[in-house]
Protein backbone atom coordinates (compact mmCIF):
# COMPACT_ATOMS: atom_id res chain seq x y z
CA UNK A 1 0.00 0.00 0.00
CA UNK A 2 1.49 3.38 -0.98
CA UNK A 3 1.58 6.47 1.28
CA UNK A 4 -1.36 8.19 -0.44
CA UNK A 5 -3.55 5.12 0.03
CA UNK A 6 -2.59 4.97 3.72
CA UNK A 7 -3.53 8.64 4.17
CA UNK A 8 -6.86 8.08 2.48
CA UNK A 9 -7.67 5.22 4.84
CA UNK A 10 -6.73 7.31 7.87
CA UNK A 11 -8.38 10.60 6.91
CA UNK A 12 -10.80 9.87 4.08
CA UNK A 13 -10.81 11.18 0.52
CA UNK A 14 -9.70 14.83 0.59
CA UNK A 15 -11.34 17.62 -1.34
CA UNK A 16 -8.99 19.35 -3.81
CA UNK A 17 -7.90 22.82 -2.80
CA UNK A 18 -10.09 25.22 -4.83
CA UNK A 19 -7.38 27.86 -5.31
CA UNK A 20 -5.00 25.32 -6.85
CA UNK A 21 -7.85 23.91 -8.91
CA UNK A 22 -8.68 27.35 -10.34
CA UNK A 23 -5.04 28.16 -11.11
CA UNK A 24 -4.42 24.79 -12.80
CA UNK A 25 -7.52 25.33 -14.90
CA UNK A 26 -6.33 28.76 -16.01
CA UNK A 27 -2.86 27.44 -16.87
CA UNK A 28 -4.20 24.56 -18.96
CA UNK A 29 -6.59 26.80 -20.86
CA UNK A 30 -3.85 29.35 -21.55
CA UNK A 31 -1.56 26.63 -22.89
CA UNK A 32 -4.32 25.24 -25.06
CA UNK A 33 -4.91 28.69 -26.52
CA UNK A 34 -8.67 28.30 -26.45
CA UNK A 35 -11.54 30.37 -24.95
CA UNK A 36 -12.39 29.89 -21.31
CA UNK A 37 -15.15 27.35 -20.70
CA UNK A 38 -17.73 27.07 -17.95
CA UNK A 39 -16.46 24.15 -15.88
CA UNK A 40 -18.45 22.49 -13.15
CA UNK A 41 -17.76 20.36 -10.11
CA UNK A 42 -16.77 16.80 -10.80
CA UNK A 43 -14.58 17.95 -13.68
CA UNK A 44 -13.27 15.16 -15.88
CA UNK A 45 -11.17 15.09 -18.99
CA UNK A 46 -8.61 17.87 -18.84
CA UNK A 47 -8.60 17.84 -15.07
CA UNK A 48 -7.92 14.14 -14.95
CA UNK A 49 -4.34 14.85 -15.98
CA UNK A 50 -3.87 17.01 -12.88
CA UNK A 51 -5.74 14.82 -10.41
CA UNK A 52 -2.57 13.42 -8.85
CA UNK A 53 -1.12 16.88 -8.23
CA UNK A 54 -4.36 18.16 -6.71
CA UNK A 55 -4.70 15.08 -4.52
CA UNK A 56 -1.14 15.38 -3.21
CA UNK A 57 -1.73 19.01 -2.23
CA UNK A 58 -5.04 18.15 -0.60
CA UNK A 59 -3.46 15.27 1.32
CA UNK A 60 -0.79 17.64 2.58
CA UNK A 61 -3.57 19.83 3.95
CA UNK A 62 -5.11 16.81 5.66
CA UNK A 63 -1.86 15.88 7.38
CA UNK A 64 -1.10 19.38 8.64
CA UNK A 65 -4.64 20.17 9.82
CA UNK A 66 -6.20 16.84 10.59
CA UNK A 67 -8.13 17.80 13.73
CA UNK A 68 -9.04 21.43 13.19
CA UNK A 69 -12.00 23.03 11.51
CA UNK A 70 -11.40 25.19 8.46
CA UNK A 71 -10.60 28.86 9.23
CA UNK A 72 -13.78 30.94 9.21
CA UNK A 73 -16.00 27.88 9.39
CA UNK A 74 -19.17 28.17 11.43
CA UNK A 75 -18.42 26.54 14.83
CA UNK A 76 -21.78 24.74 14.64
CA UNK A 77 -20.56 23.01 11.48
CA UNK A 78 -16.96 22.42 12.54
CA UNK A 79 -15.44 19.03 11.89
CA UNK A 80 -16.25 16.32 14.41
CA UNK A 81 -13.42 14.36 16.05
CA UNK A 82 -11.74 12.21 13.43
CA UNK A 83 -13.28 14.18 10.55
CA UNK A 84 -11.11 16.57 8.61
CA UNK A 85 -12.08 19.89 7.06
CA UNK A 86 -9.55 20.05 4.24
CA UNK A 87 -10.77 23.21 2.52
CA UNK A 88 -11.10 26.59 4.20
CA UNK A 89 -13.70 29.18 3.36
CA UNK A 90 -10.88 31.58 2.54
CA UNK A 91 -9.54 29.16 -0.08
CA UNK A 92 -12.99 28.90 -1.68
CA UNK A 93 -13.39 32.68 -1.91
CA UNK A 94 -9.87 33.18 -3.23
CA UNK A 95 -10.50 30.52 -5.88
CA UNK A 96 -13.64 32.37 -6.95
CA UNK A 97 -11.56 35.56 -7.15
CA UNK A 98 -9.08 33.90 -9.52
CA UNK A 99 -11.90 32.91 -11.86
CA UNK A 100 -13.71 36.26 -11.55
CA UNK A 101 -10.60 38.20 -12.50
CA UNK A 102 -10.38 36.37 -15.83
CA UNK A 103 -14.05 36.94 -16.65
CA UNK A 104 -15.35 38.81 -19.71
CA UNK A 105 -15.73 42.57 -19.86
CA UNK A 106 -18.85 44.30 -21.14
CA UNK A 107 -19.97 42.33 -24.21
CA UNK A 108 -23.55 43.53 -24.79
CA UNK A 109 -25.75 46.66 -24.72
CA UNK A 110 -27.68 45.65 -21.57
CA UNK A 111 -26.72 44.59 -18.08
CA UNK A 112 -29.19 41.80 -17.29
CA UNK A 113 -30.05 39.94 -14.07
CA UNK A 114 -32.66 37.19 -13.97
CA UNK A 115 -33.83 35.82 -10.61
CA UNK A 116 -36.36 33.37 -9.28
CA UNK A 117 -37.62 34.81 -6.00
CA UNK A 118 -39.28 32.67 -3.38
CA UNK A 119 -40.94 34.33 -0.41
CA UNK A 120 -42.45 32.42 2.50
CA UNK A 121 -45.19 34.53 4.04
CA UNK A 122 -45.35 34.88 7.83
CA UNK A 123 -49.15 34.48 7.88
CA UNK A 124 -50.61 31.03 8.57
CA UNK A 125 -53.80 29.57 7.10
CA UNK A 126 -56.06 26.60 7.79
CA UNK A 127 -58.05 25.34 10.74
CA UNK A 128 -57.19 25.58 14.41
CA UNK A 129 -54.31 23.24 15.28
CA UNK A 130 -53.70 22.46 11.62
CA UNK A 131 -52.07 25.61 10.30
CA UNK A 132 -49.81 25.97 7.28
CA UNK A 133 -47.71 28.59 5.49
CA UNK A 134 -47.49 29.39 1.79
CA UNK A 135 -44.67 30.59 -0.44
CA UNK A 136 -44.91 32.62 -3.65
CA UNK A 137 -42.48 32.24 -6.56
CA UNK A 138 -41.81 35.13 -8.89
CA UNK A 139 -39.52 35.66 -11.86
CA UNK A 140 -37.78 39.04 -11.86
CA UNK A 141 -35.60 40.40 -14.64
CA UNK A 142 -33.75 43.70 -14.83
CA UNK A 143 -32.15 45.34 -17.86
CA UNK A 144 -29.90 48.40 -17.59
CA UNK A 145 -28.68 50.11 -20.76
CA UNK A 146 -25.37 51.96 -21.07
CA UNK A 147 -27.22 55.29 -21.01
CA UNK A 148 -28.82 54.41 -17.66
CA UNK A 149 -32.29 53.41 -18.87
CA UNK A 150 -33.79 50.67 -16.70
CA UNK A 151 -36.55 48.09 -17.29
CA UNK A 152 -37.91 45.57 -14.79
CA UNK A 153 -39.97 42.56 -15.79
CA UNK A 154 -41.89 40.50 -13.23
CA UNK A 155 -44.11 37.43 -13.41
CA UNK A 156 -45.67 35.51 -10.53
CA UNK A 157 -45.45 31.75 -10.93
CA UNK A 158 -48.12 31.23 -8.30
CA UNK A 159 -48.29 30.43 -4.60
CA UNK A 160 -47.94 26.97 -3.09
CA UNK A 161 -47.68 25.43 0.39
CA UNK A 162 -44.22 26.21 1.72
CA UNK A 163 -43.20 22.63 2.64
CA UNK A 164 -44.42 19.04 2.54
CA UNK A 165 -46.05 19.25 6.01
CA UNK A 166 -47.68 22.53 4.90
CA UNK A 167 -48.93 20.78 1.75
CA UNK A 168 -50.55 18.04 3.83
CA UNK A 169 -52.31 20.62 6.00
CA UNK A 170 -53.38 22.50 2.84
CA UNK A 171 -55.02 19.34 1.49
CA UNK A 172 -56.86 18.90 4.78
CA UNK A 173 -58.03 22.52 4.43
CA UNK A 174 -59.70 21.67 1.10
CA UNK A 175 -56.79 22.73 -1.17
CA UNK A 176 -57.82 26.39 -1.56
CA UNK A 177 -56.48 28.26 -4.61
CA UNK A 178 -56.21 31.71 -3.06
CA UNK A 179 -55.46 33.52 0.19
CA UNK A 180 -55.82 37.08 1.42
CA UNK A 181 -52.73 38.74 2.90
CA UNK A 182 -52.12 42.33 3.99
CA UNK A 183 -51.95 44.43 0.85
CA UNK A 184 -53.44 41.94 -1.61
CA UNK A 185 -54.37 38.40 -2.52
CA UNK A 186 -52.26 35.34 -3.36
CA UNK A 187 -53.22 32.76 -5.98
CA UNK A 188 -51.95 29.34 -7.02
CA UNK A 189 -52.19 30.48 -10.66
CA UNK A 190 -49.38 32.31 -12.48
CA UNK A 191 -50.13 35.81 -13.74
CA UNK A 192 -49.52 37.29 -17.21
CA UNK A 193 -46.44 39.23 -16.11
CA UNK A 194 -45.46 42.79 -16.95
CA UNK A 195 -42.55 44.91 -18.10
CA UNK A 196 -42.09 48.44 -16.75
CA UNK A 197 -39.61 51.21 -17.41
CA UNK A 198 -38.08 52.58 -14.21
CA UNK A 199 -38.25 56.37 -14.32
CA UNK A 200 -36.86 57.37 -10.93
CA UNK A 201 -33.28 57.20 -12.23
CA UNK A 202 -32.26 54.47 -9.78
CA UNK A 203 -30.50 51.57 -11.46
CA UNK A 204 -28.26 50.41 -8.61
CA UNK A 205 -27.86 51.03 -4.90
CA UNK A 206 -25.55 50.03 -2.07
CA UNK A 207 -27.00 49.97 1.45
CA UNK A 208 -29.70 52.36 0.27
CA UNK A 209 -27.31 54.77 -1.49
CA UNK A 210 -27.81 55.29 -5.21
CA UNK A 211 -24.96 54.25 -7.48
CA UNK A 212 -24.36 54.90 -11.16
CA UNK A 213 -22.77 52.58 -13.68
CA UNK A 214 -19.73 54.86 -13.76
CA UNK A 215 -19.34 54.72 -9.97
CA UNK A 216 -19.42 50.91 -10.01
CA UNK A 217 -16.85 50.77 -12.78
CA UNK A 218 -14.63 53.19 -10.86
CA UNK A 219 -14.49 51.12 -7.65
CA UNK A 220 -11.01 50.05 -6.46
CA UNK A 221 -9.57 46.77 -7.70
CA UNK A 222 -7.41 46.36 -4.59
CA UNK A 223 -9.35 44.42 -1.91
CA UNK A 224 -8.18 46.57 1.01
CA UNK A 225 -9.03 49.80 -0.80
CA UNK A 226 -12.36 48.39 -1.94
CA UNK A 227 -13.29 47.35 1.58
CA UNK A 228 -12.36 50.79 2.94
CA UNK A 229 -14.35 52.64 0.27
CA UNK A 230 -17.39 50.41 0.71
CA UNK A 231 -17.19 50.82 4.50
CA UNK A 232 -17.19 54.59 4.06
CA UNK A 233 -20.19 54.43 1.71
CA UNK A 234 -22.29 52.31 4.11
CA UNK A 235 -21.03 53.66 7.44
CA UNK A 236 -24.35 55.31 8.32
CA UNK A 237 -26.57 52.54 6.92
CA UNK A 238 -28.72 50.45 9.30
CA UNK A 239 -27.80 46.84 9.70
CA UNK A 240 -25.97 46.14 12.94
CA UNK A 241 -22.22 45.60 12.86
CA UNK A 242 -20.32 47.47 10.17
CA UNK A 243 -18.68 44.22 9.02
CA UNK A 244 -22.12 42.72 8.37
CA UNK A 245 -23.21 45.72 6.31
CA UNK A 246 -19.89 45.75 4.42
CA UNK A 247 -20.22 42.03 3.71
CA UNK A 248 -23.73 42.60 2.36
CA UNK A 249 -22.55 45.47 0.13
CA UNK A 250 -19.56 43.52 -1.17
CA UNK A 251 -21.72 40.49 -1.96
CA UNK A 252 -23.93 42.70 -4.12
CA UNK A 253 -20.92 43.49 -6.29
CA UNK A 254 -20.64 39.79 -7.15
CA UNK A 255 -23.88 39.45 -9.09
CA UNK A 256 -26.51 42.21 -8.73
CA UNK A 257 -24.29 44.96 -10.16
CA UNK A 258 -22.23 45.15 -13.39
CA UNK A 259 -18.90 45.06 -11.60
CA UNK A 260 -15.83 44.78 -13.85
CA UNK A 261 -13.91 41.50 -13.48
CA UNK A 262 -11.16 43.00 -11.34
CA UNK A 263 -13.71 44.64 -9.02
CA UNK A 264 -15.56 41.31 -8.61
CA UNK A 265 -12.23 39.62 -7.83
CA UNK A 266 -11.41 42.32 -5.25
CA UNK A 267 -14.85 41.85 -3.66
CA UNK A 268 -14.23 38.12 -3.25
CA UNK A 269 -10.80 38.76 -1.72
CA UNK A 270 -12.22 41.40 0.64
CA UNK A 271 -14.96 39.00 1.77
CA UNK A 272 -12.30 36.36 2.47
CA UNK A 273 -10.80 38.64 5.13
CA UNK A 274 -14.02 39.68 6.87
CA UNK A 275 -14.44 37.95 10.27
CA UNK A 276 -18.22 38.35 9.99
CA UNK A 277 -18.37 35.98 7.01
CA UNK A 278 -18.81 32.36 8.09
CA UNK A 279 -18.08 29.34 5.90
CA UNK A 280 -20.81 26.69 6.05
CA UNK A 281 -19.33 24.10 3.68
CA UNK A 282 -20.71 22.45 0.57
CA UNK A 283 -24.37 23.13 -0.20
CA UNK A 284 -27.01 23.03 -2.93
CA UNK A 285 -29.48 25.71 -3.85
CA UNK A 286 -33.20 25.01 -4.31
CA UNK A 287 -32.59 23.98 -7.92
CA UNK A 288 -30.04 21.39 -6.83
CA UNK A 289 -27.01 23.31 -8.12
CA UNK A 290 -23.91 22.51 -6.08
CA UNK A 291 -21.73 25.19 -4.53
CA UNK A 292 -20.19 26.46 -1.31
CA UNK A 293 -22.23 28.30 1.34
CA UNK A 294 -21.30 31.42 3.32
CA UNK A 295 -23.35 33.54 5.70
CA UNK A 296 -23.26 36.76 7.67
CA UNK A 297 -25.67 38.52 10.04
CA UNK A 298 -27.52 41.80 9.65
CA UNK A 299 -30.00 43.66 11.80
CA UNK A 300 -33.37 45.05 10.77
CA UNK A 301 -36.09 46.90 12.60
CA UNK A 302 -38.92 44.61 13.67
CA UNK A 303 -42.56 45.50 14.18
CA UNK A 304 -41.60 46.99 17.54
CA UNK A 305 -38.88 49.05 15.80
CA UNK A 306 -36.32 47.20 17.90
CA UNK A 307 -33.37 45.67 16.01
CA UNK A 308 -33.69 42.00 15.13
CA UNK A 309 -30.94 39.85 13.65
CA UNK A 310 -31.44 38.23 10.25
CA UNK A 311 -28.95 36.13 8.30
CA UNK A 312 -28.03 36.19 4.62
CA UNK A 313 -26.64 32.98 3.15
CA UNK A 314 -24.93 32.87 -0.24
CA UNK A 315 -24.25 29.74 -2.27
CA UNK A 316 -21.45 30.35 -4.78
CA UNK A 317 -19.73 28.22 -7.38
CA UNK A 318 -15.99 28.98 -7.02
CA UNK A 319 -15.21 27.25 -10.31
CA UNK A 320 -17.29 29.79 -12.27
CA UNK A 321 -17.29 32.58 -9.62
CA UNK A 322 -21.07 32.81 -10.00
CA UNK A 323 -23.45 33.41 -7.09
CA UNK A 324 -26.12 30.71 -7.32
CA UNK A 325 -28.51 31.85 -4.60
CA UNK A 326 -29.06 34.33 -1.81
CA UNK A 327 -31.29 33.53 1.16
CA UNK A 328 -32.39 35.93 3.88
CA UNK A 329 -33.65 34.06 6.93
CA UNK A 330 -36.38 36.07 8.62
CA UNK A 331 -36.60 37.20 12.18
CA UNK A 332 -37.07 34.32 14.63
CA UNK A 333 -40.67 33.14 14.77
CA UNK A 334 -41.85 35.08 11.71
CA UNK A 335 -41.21 32.49 8.99
CA UNK A 336 -40.66 35.40 6.60
CA UNK A 337 -37.81 33.88 4.56
CA UNK A 338 -36.76 35.13 1.13
CA UNK A 339 -34.78 33.12 -1.42
CA UNK A 340 -33.30 34.51 -4.63
CA UNK A 341 -32.06 31.98 -7.18
CA UNK A 342 -29.75 33.69 -9.66
CA UNK A 343 -30.62 32.33 -13.10
CA UNK A 344 -28.45 34.73 -15.09
CA UNK A 345 -26.26 37.77 -14.43
CA UNK A 346 -24.21 39.44 -17.13
CA UNK A 347 -24.20 41.60 -20.25
CA UNK A 348 -26.58 40.57 -23.01
CA UNK A 349 -27.92 41.51 -26.42
CA UNK A 350 -31.42 40.29 -25.45
CA UNK A 351 -33.86 43.16 -25.35
CA UNK A 352 -36.19 43.84 -22.39
CA UNK A 353 -39.30 41.66 -22.40
CA UNK A 354 -41.92 40.19 -20.09
CA UNK A 355 -40.44 37.11 -18.34
CA UNK A 356 -41.61 33.85 -19.89
CA UNK A 357 -42.85 30.88 -17.92
CA UNK A 358 -40.12 28.25 -17.33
Amino acid sequence: MDELETLRELYGEPRPDPVLKARVRQTLEAEAGRPRLRLTKGITGVFAATATVVTVVAVAVVVTGATTAAPGRDPALAASPGVTATVSGRSVLLAAAVTAEAGPENDGPYWHVSKLNRRTYPETFGGEGDRYRVAEEQLTEQWVAEDGEVWVGTRSLGTRPASQPDRQAWHRDGSPTGWRVPGGRLSTLPDRGRLEAVTDGTAFSMAGRKMTLEQIRGLPTDPVSLREQVAELVRDAPGGSLDGVVADALSGLLWSKPSPPKVRAAAYRALADLPEVRYLGEAKDEQGRAGEAFSFSLQTAGASRLPATVRRTLVIDPVTSQVLSSTVTGRPGTGDDRVELVLDAGWTTRRPAVPTLP
